[in-house]
């Protein structure tokens, strides 16, 4: 499915301006080092749990998932760093579409054995550090729900990128369901939309029972803010 963005923005005025970035700023804390350090908390927990269990692990076992708390701390901590310097500037470079998409995929296809075709522009680097956390925080929602709900067998991300704004789409070949009859809270709907929406954005999902399911965001450039 092919969408032209025609959106244009008007500039904010500068209480305006300051006002977004600050909620921006309050989003990227909440998406990014704090849900590494829940999800660490959890893993500190479950071990513990598990180690009351005699014989269940084995010191190799216990190890790995060690490493994989600590990388994740680790990870939590370049990410505060990062987020310091949006305070100190106010352009950051980030990561680009690539490296934002693929360990969400590839998380993905080691969840379920459901085939991801992906067309975007791999190389673009969103205008800010939030646009980025934005559509990661999409894609990531998305390919979540398909993977618990869909019962699909292919899913298409698709993502064009113009003076206008940024388009991104994930549709799935899955079961679909009866958008109005779901919670506006449930499926992390909420959560998106939200996110896409402080950015300035639009978020639609077009689904039916039968499916299939298309979830699109919209989102403006931001050249000069």
């Amino acid at each position: 499915m092919s969408r032209t963005v025609t959106q244009l923005s008007v500039p904010p005025t500068d209480e305006e301006g300051l006002r977004r970035q600050l909620v921006r700023l309050a989003c990227d804390v909440h998406d990014g080092p704090l849900q590494s350090l829940t999800a660490a908390g959890y893993g500190v927990r479950d071990l513990q749990r598990r180690l009351t269990e005699a014989g269940e692990l084995g010191a190799d076992a216990i190890l790995a998932e060690l490493d994989t708390i600590v990388a994740r701390l680790a990870g939590t901590e370049s990410g505060l760093r990062t987020l310091i310097g949006l305070l100190e500037q106010r352009h950051l470079d980030g990561a680009t579409v690539g490296e934002l998409l693929e360990p969400e995929i590839e998380a993905f296809e080691r969840q379920c054995p459901i085939h991801v075709s992906v067309r975007a522009p791999m190389a673009l680097q969103p205008d800010s550090h939030s646009q980025g956390l934005a559509i990661r925080s999409v894609v990531r929602e998305a390919l979540t729900n398909i993977a618990k709900h869909a019962r699909a067998d292919h899913v298409q991300i698709r993502m064009e990128a113009g003076p206008a704004g940024i388009l991104l789409e994930i549709e799935d070949d899955g079961s679909g369901f009866d958008f109005d009859g779901v919670r506006g809270d449930a499926l992390g709907l909420a959560g998106m939309r939200q996110r896409i929406e402080l950015l300035g954005g639009e978020l639609d999902i077009l689904t039916r029972p039968g499916g299939p399911t298309v979830v699109t965001a919209r989102l403006e450039r931001w050249y000069g803010e």
